[in-house]
């Protein structure tokens, strides 16, 4: 009786990892899109025509104002990009100044793997924050 119980155990943390990670990849692969894409102006717009019964013409009413938010959306996103990118960077030569010489170099191992894990930077580039580049760069 016993063994049937770990075996339910077992079979529901099995159960509970997978469906935990196919929610973060799934998650992450939508937010992705969004951002990479900006919003699905179709699946908006078959949407709101299903759920709110749209006439022919209300529904080009709303894809010409989805597709023109669309572009402003996407548009945001750049500039925000742009400014994350420089606080991230920031910080990060920030920390270079704080580390020592093999803290640094542990610290830099660690950014190019998260960037590569995030697809902040091609793989194949070597971006290195160092306290010598920051201090030549002031």
């Amino acid at each position: 009786m016993r063994t049937v119980w770990n075996y339910v155990l077992l079979a529901f943390c099995a159960g509970l990892l997978l469906g935990a990670w196919i929610g973060v990849y799934h998650e992450r692969t939508v937010f992705h899109q969004f951002w990479s894409h900006g919003p699905d102006t179709q699946k908006i717009l078959a949407r709101l025509s299903r759920k709110l019964n749209l006439t022919p013409q209300q529904e080009q009413q709303v894809q010409l104002l989805l597709e023109a938010k669309r572009e402003k959306i996407l548009s945001l996103h750049r500039q925000m990009s742009a400014q994350f990118e420089a606080i991230r960077l920031s910080m990060r030569e920030g920390m270079a100044q704080i580390l020592t010489p093999e803290q640094e170099v542990k610290f830099s191992q660690m950014t190019q793997e998260w960037d590569k894990r995030h697809h902040l930077i091609p793989s194949n580039s070597q971006t290195r924050v160092s306290s010598t580049t920051i201090l030549s760069s002031q």
